[in-house]
């Protein structure tokens, strides 16, 4: 299969440069929504790796859609490629310019504080009464740009000793918190709407004032673990006029 990954250096992990080959197959067309991939050890032995490494890959391709594995069938490709999947949700947002890229951000936190739960918050995180969140306002950037601004709340309980100062928040926060806190995002419920901008969203992604009524497109996330547990609420506001959202479903 065009050489023999096995016996080619790289600091690539294994399975990962498997991912990747697979990926080339299936996005030049080689093989195809539908296709039938060979045998794991058969495709270990293509590749020139183990079985074990030939496994994880495809698990993983698998998890993200663009695999599924067929009872007495084998594994096939779904003719999804994995751009709107929770992986990619860990790092980008869902976010596309008008040629349909999905764009790349750089974020920036403004501040953080840790303040009591609103209504909304306590209902939506299953908080009681006297219950904290910490609580960060961030600004994503595009091309040096702000593109969007989140309001993100997390329980003060699930991240002790969470960093306080907007400095020391790390610009990978959903990284940092499964990393350091083991709170890991299964599932994310979204509502979309459209607002009128905000004196903060005209300050933040310095619109003009000459611009106002500018809309802007908002999008509420609760993030919730394998347990159904909510872990947090972000609530999203980013320019309409060259940016927009995609959600895919197959």
């Amino acid at each position: 299969m065009r050489g023999s990954i096995g016996r080619t250096p790289s600091a690539t992990p294994l399975y990962e440069q498997v991912k990747q080959r697979v990926m080339h197959f299936i996005l030049d067309g080689t093989w195809s929504e539908g296709h039938i991939l060979p045998a794991e050890t058969e495709l270990a032995r293509q590749f020139g790796v183990s079985y074990g490494t030939a496994r994880q890959a495809l698990q993983i391709l698998t998890k993200q859609g663009v695999l599924l594995r067929k009872p007495r069938i084998g594994t096939v490709v779904t003719g999804r490629t994995p751009h709107h999947t929770l992986d990619r949700f860990y790092k980008y947002y869902r976010l596309h310019n008008t040629k349909n890229e999905l764009i790349n951000t750089q974020t920036i936190t403004k501040s953080i504080e840790i303040r009591p739960a609103t209504d909304v918050e306590k209902r939506q995180l299953s908080l009681d009464e006297t219950s904290n969140v910490i609580s960060l306002v961030r600004i994503r950037l595009h091309n040096n740009s702000p593109v969007m601004i989140d309001h993100i709340a997390i329980p003060e309980h699930l991240i002790p000793n969470f960093p306080s100062t907007p400095d020391s928040v790390p610009a990978l926060l959903l990284n940092n918190l499964r990393d350091e806190y083991g709170l890991r995002i299964s599932a994310v419920r979204e509502t979309l709407r459209a607002d009128i901008a905000s004196a903060e969203d005209m300050d933040l992604l310095n619109l003009s004032v000459r611009d106002n009524p500018t809309a802007v497109l908002v999008i509420d996330d609760i993030c919730f673990d394998s347990k159904n547990q909510a872990l947090l609420t972000a609530s999203h506001r980013a320019l309409s006029d060259n940016y927009h959202y995609i959600n895919e479903i197959r």
